[in-house]
């Protein structure tokens, strides 16, 4: 299967536009950046905890603007790739500190027409569609504290792959209905004008995951399996252990704190600061929201790892703006 990348590559080269039927604007190049939303690591409120995160990466692989709106070029059929006229692309990857509202730019820059979208889409992979992705989508780390100023440490990781996300069609005649790459696209509403030299902002908010939850995550003892529990990561793609959880902060640890915090090593005596813990020898989470979406009713936090992976490919933490470059 050719990537979207590919088919708009070569509506790209087409003169005028000629080939797929789009305006026949002139083509536009511009600059593509992602970064977090300002204040995403200050305390908030969700359900009955307050929650820090100390750390939220995302991966993204590409993005595309779709002349269509939402649904309108047959997005939401059994297609990975729809037949829409996309207005631009940004056909390469960037790994986004969530937590910091500092601009990261894509590996490559943008391209397009001058025209407008109506809807864009958000591809969490890069490489071919029905490979396994290796590399986590979303990491995070933070605390939630009860009102009762007990404190919980947590960690997330999410993969989207057949084992865990995806599987696959209910229907045997129709093998092709539920494609992995849908699990893997987010499309999101939008209304863009492209223009030459002008500059892309993705936005993520990852604050959205928790305070969106039709069910509030519960943190209480015994509630998430503990991090070394093996239903943390059930995705056989994908290997984990308990340190894979432990995110060095945001915010960097003072020069002279050497152990004790998240990702550094365990202090004598396997001590770790706040709510942390000591895991193969590395301070870290205590529990984890599970990287799954199908496990069964009997494991703590079965739905939380469904709950988490639903609103990461929901378009609410997404926003992009598009204007001129700074002078």
């Amino acid at each position: 299967m050719r990537s979207l990348g590919t088919v708009l590559a070569f509506a790209l080269a087409c003169p005028a536009f000629s080939c797929n039927g789009t305006t026949g604007d002139h083509l536009v190049s511009f600059s593509a950046y992602a970064a977090g939303a300002p204040g995403a690591g200050d305390p908030f409120t969700a359900g009955n905890y307050t929650i820090q995160l100390t750390a939220a990466r995302m991966h993204i692989g590409a993005v595309y603007f779709d002349e269509a709106p939402p649904g309108g070029s047959g997005f939401d059929g059994p297609v990975c790739i729809a037949s829409g006229v996309f207005a631009a692309q940004v056909p390469g990857p960037v790994d986004v500190d969530l937590l910091s509202p500092t601009p990261q730019q894509f590996a490559v820059y943008g391209t397009g027409t001058a025209d407008t979208a109506l809807s864009w889409q958000v591809w969490l992979y890069d490489g071919d569609v029905d490979e396994a992705d290796f590399d986590p989508v979303v990491q995070v780390e933070g605390t939630a504290t009860d009102a009762g100023g007990t404190v919980t440490a947590f960690g997330a990781i999410v993969t989207i792959n057949p084992g865990n996300r995806s599987k696959g069609s209910p229907d045997p005649t129709q093998p092709g209905l539920d494609p992995l790459c849908k699990a893997r696209i987010v499309q999101v509403p939008t209304d863009t004008t492209f223009f030459d030299g002008g500059v892309l902002t993705v936005t993520v908010d990852p604050r959205v995951w928790f305070t969106q939850q039709e069910e509030p995550f519960d943190f209480a003892p015994g509630q998430l399996p503990s991090i070394a529990d093996p239903n943390c990561n059930p995705d056989p793609d994908v290997f984990t252990n308990p340190s894979s959880y432990a995110l060095a902060p945001d915010v960097p640890a003072p020069s002279d704190q050497t152990c004790g915090g998240s990702s550094q090593p365990c202090c004598a005596g396997d001590v770790c600061l706040g709510a942390l813990t000591c895991a193969e020898g590395v301070c870290g989470p205590s529990v984890c929201i599970p990287n799954s979406s199908f496990l069964p009713g009997t494991v703590p936090g079965s739905t939380a790892g469904l709950d988490l992976y639903s609103e990461v490919v929901s378009a609410a933490a997404f926003t992009v703006t598009y204007g001129p470059q700074s002078p």
